[in-house]
């Protein structure tokens, strides 16, 4: 079964969650985790205020308040605090679970994007991992099934959550998101914006961000903030006396060199031969 395909499917627990540990981190801008892994229990983090950089399996992801990270069983990771922006974390460790259709402990799919942006189900998720560290703390009688049932509710909602980026691309609401992604590149394409970034502003994957936007304008978003960009460049190139590096800065790029490379892959010349071929054929008054 597809990631897509998975989250079309009701929710099926063949054994609810069991809480193995719960903790958190307070804002301290020296706090880091490691390469590690944990091969018998999963593991959520949800993140309450500040910023952090995390490798898992090898991929760098920056994940921010309001986001929440899955550790399935097994996944390497790494988490470093922003020393700027300290990270203040919930986090939570699940002995035991199944959920039908994934792997014992897994909590999603293998294939998915382990960093689920903020969403609207959020500010809920936090409340719930606020109380069942209060309770795991405190352990006043039957603690034990009130944090399960708040762990079963907490995945629930995070699949829900997933479920909401992955609707189908074929429908109006998703050619709004579209156009709107269109705009905001528009909007925005002098600055040093990435597709996290944009998929960030739409709290949306930015996986099913790129297949929506190519869906309906028939270019990815990075090749149509490059395009985007080119053209402005073309612009500016003739009709300014602005220096290459100057124009690179402008558009976003801290390296005239690569915007130098970009602009000759994309032009098929650089920008100082466009400008020498192209400024000629222009007359003013």
């Amino acid at each position: 079964m597809d990631t897509t395909s998975y989250f079309e499917q009701p929710l099926k627990f063949n054994k609810l969650p069991v809480l193995a540990y719960a903790g958190q981190v307070s804002k301290n801008p020296n706090w880091n985790f490691p390469s590690h892994k944990h091969d018998n229990f999963c593991e959520i983090i949800y993140i309450r205020d500040g910023e952090g950089t995390f490798v898992i399996n090898n991929v760098r992801y920056t994940a921010k308040e309001g986001d929440i990270l899955i550790y399935n069983p097994g996944i390497i990771h790494e988490e470093y605090s922003n020393p700027s922006n300290p990270l203040e974390t919930y986090f939570c460790g699940i002995s035991d679970v199944s959920i039908d259709s994934l792997n014992q402990l897994c909590i999603i799919p293998h294939k998915y994007e382990p960093v689920i942006r903020k969403n609207k189900y959020s500010e809920l998720i936090e409340t719930y991992f606020s109380t069942i560290l209060e309770e795991s703390s405190l352990r006043d009688p039957n603690y034990q099934l009130i944090c399960q049932g708040l762990l079963t509710s907490s995945i629930a909602l995070i699949q829900r959550a997933i479920k909401s980026q992955i609707v189908k691309s074929d429908g109006p609401d998703s050619n709004q998101l579209a156009f709107r992604i269109k705009e905001y590149i528009d909007k925005n394409f002098k600055k040093n914006i990435k597709l996290e970034d944009i998929a960030d502003e739409f709290f949306v994957n930015k996986y099913y961000l790129s297949h929506v936007f190519k869906e309906h304008m028939h270019i990815s978003p990075i090749n149509y903030l490059i395009s985007r960009r080119m053209g402005e460049a073309k612009n500016m190139l003739v009709s300014t006396e602005l220096k290459v590096g100057e124009i690179a800065r402008i558009l976003g790029y801290d390296n005239p060199n690569y915007f130098s490379l970009l602009f000759k892959k994309t032009t098929g010349e650089t920008p100082r031969q466009f400008k020498e071929n192209h400024k000629k054929n222009l007359f003013y008054n």
